[in-house]
């Protein structure tokens, strides 16, 4: 019993020796404990890169190359900055014209047209010393009265107004009104338009843009109307704007 033990102890031994040199690697791998899977590391934030405006830079090398893609200005953003026109810095006078029944505040150094009827009309025009775009168009400030004779609606201001702007049509060698809209002077309503226009008198091409307002007071209806070059409209509506919140019916 003895031998047989210890013969069975020995076969054990030489069983397990053999065994362990015999292992696949991979039963050795199985036993190993694996090592913990590190978290990924977190991808810094990324800081946007702006210009010096303060706008966001936008590198167009990085955008796919395609043709229907063409970057279009977005306005006001994109869209250059145009170069400011300068103030007007006119001193102003009253004009009175008892025989229309009004009065407004004018450039004193502009020139009033005498080839008006003063009952219902009063032209003035900027001197050509003061003019912003010399050889250019003369700006003319206009004031009309149109006695009608009835009481007058702001309706019948817009009818006049399109019937003027026929007319106006008329002297140019062309003419675009644009839309007609409500507008008031003082507590007399009526309706508004600006319009571009073109003016070839077989020497010289003038191109110009302008504004007309018609409102109804009483059993009249007033126009105020201004024409001026159309790169400086800008510079003259301060004269318009002028004239019209001055202006006074006596």
């Amino acid at each position: 019993m003895k031998r047989f033990l210890l013969l069975f102890m020995i076969m054990l031994t030489v069983f397990s020796a053999a065994f362990a040199e015999a292992a696949p690697e991979e039963m050795l791998q199985r036993l190993t404990v694996p090592d913990e899977t590190p978290e990924p590391a977190a991808e810094p934030t990324p800081v946007p890169v702006l210009n010096d405006d303060g706008s966001l830079h936008v590198d167009f090398d990085l955008l796919s190359p395609d043709p229907e893609a063409t970057p279009i200005a977005v306005d006001p953003i994109d869209k250059p900055t145009p170069t400011p026109a300068p103030t007007p810095n006119y001193v102003y006078e009253e004009y009175v014209n008892e025989q229309m029944g009004i009065s407004f505040y004018v450039p004193y150094t502009w020139l009033l047209n005498p080839n008006t009827n003063l009952d219902t009309t009063v032209q003035f025009v900027e001197p050509k010393s003061e003019m912003m775009e010399k050889d250019g168009y003369q700006t003319r400030l206009t004031v009309e009265k149109i006695n009608m004779g009835l009481e007058q609606t702001p309706a019948d201001a817009r009818s006049h107004l399109e019937s003027a702007l026929s007319e106006l049509e008329q002297t140019f060698t062309s003419f675009t009104a644009g839309n007609i809209a409500s507008a008031s002077i003082g507590d007399a309503n009526g309706y508004y338009c600006y319009y571009k226009a073109e003016y070839n008198n077989g020497i010289q091409n003038y191109v110009m843009n302008g504004r007309i307002i018609i409102v109804a007071e009483g059993k009249a209806l007033y126009q105020v109307r201004i024409t001026t070059p159309r790169a400086w409209y800008s510079y003259y509506e301060y004269v318009f704007r002028k004239v019209r919140a001055s202006l006074e019916f006596l």
